[in-house]
C-alpha cells in the first residue's frame, strides 16, 4: 500500500489521504483525530484526518487495520509530511 494521494485543506487544517479508489461504503472513526473509509469488501479507500494536530500516537490507532500493520512507517511520514506542508 504505497501509492497514494495527499490532498490537504489549509482553511479546515485537515488533510485526506487516497490510497484506493472506489465508493466509500464505510467509513470508521479510528480516533478523536482520524476517519478511515473502507469500500464494501472491507479495503481501505482512504484515511481522513480531521486535524494536522495529531498526537503522535495516532499510528498506533491505525495500524490496528490489517491493511496499515506493516504501514507504521508510511503513516508516521505521512503525518509529518502533512504537518510540514500545513505549517505545523
Amino acid at each position: 500500500m504505497t501509492d497514494y494521494v495527499m490532498t490537504l485543506d489549509s482553511a479546515s487544517n485537515a488533510a485526506y489521504i487516497t490510497f484506493n479508489d472506489g465508493a466509500v461504503a464505510k467509513t470508521v472513526n479510528a480516533s478523536d483525530y482520524a476517519n478511515v473509509d473502507l469500500d464494501k469488501d472491507g479495503k481501505i479507500i482512504g484515511i481522513e484526518f480531521l486535524t494536522l494536530d495529531v498526537p503522535d500516537d495516532l499510528v498506533d490507532s491505525l495500524i490496528l487495520f490489517d491493511e496499515l500493520k506493516d504501514e507504521s512507517e508510511l503513516l508516521n511520514k505521512l503525518i509529518e509530511t502533512s504537518r510540514a506542508a500545513a505549517g505545523h
